[in-house]
């Protein structure tokens, strides 16, 4: 379970017990997005690090969490949370932070559900270049319709109730 950004950075902000006289190990449990992001203000942003150590558990072999790429065949997937909604402002801040750049979804993007066993959805493939204006609409005309047959109106329903800022 991780725990919200404001109350990661409020934490940092309370006095440190030196209850055993010396300056104690401070240990982050998971090294996912909010480990990760609370190991890089930690070492970065605060003086609590002063004559202690910073210790990251995680019980897998790497970090990141959910974020992972996978191959298949030679080609690449990624197959964890790969994308950064841009309501997600705690994520999109740090990540301007660390100056990383959206990569901002293409026509020559496509989309499929996997389930472990099967696609449960797909959009189209993508069209080749230089394809007309038409058959562009078209393809997103029949990839919207495919969500709205998957999903209904429930996509509509979920955005009524988040609000994007202004960048």
């Amino acid at each position: 379970m991780s725990m919200p950004m404001p109350i990661l950075l409020l934490l940092l902000l309370l006095p440190q017990g030196q209850g055993h006289g010396g300056a104690g190990d401070i240990c982050i449990v998971g090294s996912g997005i909010s480990g990760s992001s609370t190991a890089f203000f930690f070492t970065n942003y605060t003086t609590a690090l002063s004559g202690a150590q910073l210790r990251v558990f995680e019980r897998r072999a790497k970090v990141g969490g959910r974020l992972a790429t996978v191959t298949v065949s030679g080609d690449h997937f990624e197959a964890g949370g790969s994308i950064i909604h841009p309501r997600n402002l705690h994520v999109r801040r740090f990540a301007d932070l660390l100056g990383l750049e959206a990569k901002t979804d293409g026509d020559d993007d496509w989309l499929g559900i996997w389930d472990g066993h099967r696609f449960v959805f797909q959009t189209l493939r993508p069209l080749p270049p230089g394809t007309s204006w038409l058959r562009r609409k078209l393809h997103t005309l029949v990839n919207s319709l495919r969500l709205f047959k998957r999903y209904g109106l429930s996509l509509l329903k979920m955005d009524r109730f988040v609000q994007v800022p202004p960048p």
